[in-house]
């Protein structure tokens, strides 16, 4: 029988995303992708640290509960898992996957910084634009090709063999795991709140998207023995299109050095035994759509505006997604994803 041909790639998808950390100040609003892009290129040039193309890592909501009922620092839970995970799970995949490499460039990032994706056949191409280099990951042919478009080089590595990025002295997760407590008895009542409201429709970028904003609060009271009282809440600002977001063949995942596997992996619960509830209110968002707009805050109030209004408070800090220049790929692109004629390989 004549061997049956595989089916076409499926369309490809490529886009522009300004990424920053918004530390107690006023976060852009939604739908201003091309003016920060034009802020962005009107800034004198200043020389960057390359950022490690982003690995994906989850962080999963019951991390932060199992840290607050055990009397964790949930703060420095979220954050330490950050710097490796950019907590894919906790928020449905709203932050963009360049907060993996957090750990190694927290600084580039207080700044604006202008990143650039191609997604197909389920290749992936990255390119930090501020640093001007680029990762493509070719896993299922075994390659991660790493460029760097000022020297004009590139080298190749198997996947299982790419350089992860070092987390700097005094980074979360640093050093010696704490020693484990002897369990105690303890109790406790950890109860999670999943608060949203819709915030109606915009054209963000030439595609229509809804808006939605997220609370989920964390909470737990009544505690005895080695449970604590404790509270912390992350909200979500995200708008939607009716987009998927990108198929990638996944690579596999290495840890950056000096971080735990989980936030609450050095996190000793000391027999603390808490009793859990949720409660959930407001519409559901959609699953499976692309963020262009997504806003990540932690210790934030809620705003009865769009955009969230950062807390006065030293703790108020949030991470920015924002998506523009949105451009359909297929096969005439593939040459994004090989090494540039010019270039010279390096070791």
């Amino acid at each position: 029988m004549p061997a049956v041909p595989s089916a076409a790639p499926p369309p490809g998808l490529a886009y522009d995303e300004i990424v920053r950390i918004v530390a107690n100040g006023t976060p852009p609003p939604p739908g201003n992708f091309q003016a920060d892009v034009a802020a962005l290129n009107a800034k004198p040039v200043a020389a960057a640290t390359p950022t490690p193309a982003p690995r994906k890592r989850g962080f999963g909501i019951g991390g932060i509960v199992g840290a607050i009922a055990g009397g964790g620092n949930v703060a420095g839970a979220v954050g330490g898992s950050l710097a490796s995970s950019a907590m894919d799970n906790a928020v449905q995949n709203s932050l963009g996957a360049q907060f993996g490499a957090m750990g190694a460039s927290f600084a580039n990032f207080l700044q604006p910084h202008l990143m650039r994706y191609a997604f197909w056949n389920g290749w992936e191409r990255v390119e930090d634009v501020t640093a001007q280099t680029a990762t493509i990951r070719k896993c299922d042919m075994g390659q991660v090709i790493q460029l760097n478009l000022a020297a004009k080089t590139y080298t190749i590595y198997a996947p299982n063999a790419e350089p992860v990025p070092t987390v700097p002295p005094g980074a979360p997760g640093r050093g010696r795991a704490p020693a484990a407590q002897p369990a105690q008895p303890g109790t406790a009542v950890a109860t999670l709140n999943d608060t949203t409201r819709s915030l109606g429709p915009l054209k963000i970028e030439g595609e229509p998207t809804s808006g939605y904003d997220t609370t989920t609060s964390f909470a737990t009271t009544q505690a005895t023995g080695s449970c604590r009282n404790s509270n912390a809440s992350i909200q979500t600002v995200q708008y939607l299109a009716p987009l998927a977001p990108p198929t990638v063949t996944s690579c596999p995942v290495r840890v950056p050095e000096g971080l735990p596997e989980t936030a609450s992996a050095a996190m000793p619960t000391g027999g603390c035994k808490p009793t859990f509830s949720m409660h959930r209110s407001g519409p559901a968002v959609p699953t499976g759509r692309l963020a262009l707009y997504s806003l990540v805050s932690f210790g934030m109030a809620n705003s009865a505006a769009p955009t969230p209004r950062p807390s006065a408070g030293p703790s108020s800090m949030g991470f920015l997604t924002e998506r523009g220049n949105l451009k359909s790929l297929g096969p005439a692109d593939e040459g994004l994803f090989g090494i540039p004629q010019g270039f010279t390989k390096t070791p």
